[in-house]
């Protein structure tokens, strides 16, 4: 499944009240945090399951990279602009308990 870099966005956004307000049909972003060990297995298993494809195709990662970036900078405007009307707490003290 592929996810756009504007549902991304909104995921991360959700939790500030500054997700857009569009309802789409794509499926939100979900998140699971896995141990070394699982990344591991979960790292062989991906790369088990590719195969190399015959011949040349295009390189799709400048326009991914491309992507990306234009999504974390409208994030971080819309998070600096959330941090200015305080809508946005610090996380110092609970980065450092």
């Amino acid at each position: 499944m592929k996810v756009s870099g504007k549902a991304i966005l909104d995921t991360i956004l959700r939790g500030t009240g500054l997700a857009s307000d569009e309802s789409g049909d794509e499926l939100p972003l979900r998140a699971e945090l896995f141990s070394r060990d699982q990344m591991e297995q979960h790292g062989r298993k991906l790369a088990a399951s590719h195969q190399v494809a015959p011949g040349n195709i295009p390189d799709q990662l400048l326009s991914r990279l491309s992507e990306n970036e234009e999504v974390l900078i409208a994030a971080s405007d819309l998070l600096t602009a959330a941090a200015d009307r305080s809508q946005v707490q610090p996380t110092r003290p609970f980065f450092c308990r």
